[in-house]
């Protein structure tokens, strides 16, 4: 019996994302990205080239196509980036994972306006917040502790943005959380089958 309620509160903690956290103007973002796509991986255009899934083959691609704008001057935001200028556009934007991950985070600035940050799984926010977005060099947003396979960034009040060093916590696949709970509850039903076994042979 203890080993039964023991497996159902594991499996409830797994599956509600009970520590999912938001990384909200952070100096760093997570704390040992796999990879960071810096939008130097690829060769592309200044104010022409749109950038959508060219960088897939490092963990990540991007809608709608936001236009590779070198920068400089901006914290965490070094050279080579992409933005939603000069083909201004200010529906929801996405980055879509490769591969489902459990923690990932990007360098952001904008003119100060708020946004609206969700962490999806296929069609579902399982994580979400919304945070003014300046200059300052606090400016890593993401999440971790939850399996997502894309983050959308809604603008709230038209504004123009900079995204650099997405940070990719896994380049692999990552179970989804009810994967762990049916593999957590198998093993214990295994467990239970191996204990009647040993108590039949006594």
């Amino acid at each position: 019996m203890f080993y039964r309620s023991a497996i159902i509160v594991l499996a409830t903690m797994l599956t509600t994302g009970a520590n999912a956290a938001s990384i909200i103007g952070s100096a760093t973002g997570i704390a040992s990205p796999t990879y960071a796509i810096t939008f130097s991986e690829v060769s592309l255009t200044p104010s022409v080239s749109q950038v959508t899934n060219q960088f897939a083959a490092f963990g990540a691609s991007f809608s709608p196509a936001a236009t590779y704008t070198p920068q400089t001057g901006f914290p965490n935001i070094v050279g080579d980036t992409i933005g939603n200028f000069p083909v201004s556009f200010f529906t929801p934007f996405s980055i879509n994972f490769t591969v489902p991950q459990t923690s990932a985070a990007f360098a952001m600035v904008s003119n100060g306006a708020d946004y609206l940050f969700e962490a999806l799984s296929g069609a579902n926010v399982v994580e979400g917040f919304t945070a003014p977005v300046g200059t300052s060099a606090n400016n890593f947003y993401g999440f971790t502790g939850v399996s997502f396979d894309s983050i959308r960034i809604t603008n709230l009040t038209s504004d123009l943005w900079l995204i650099d060093n997405v940070q990719i916590g896994s380049t692999t696949a990552v179970p989804e959380p009810a994967s762990w709970a049916m593999l957590i509850a198998g093993f214990g039903l295994v467990g239970a089958a191996m204990r009647r076994r040993r108590a039949a042979v006594a």
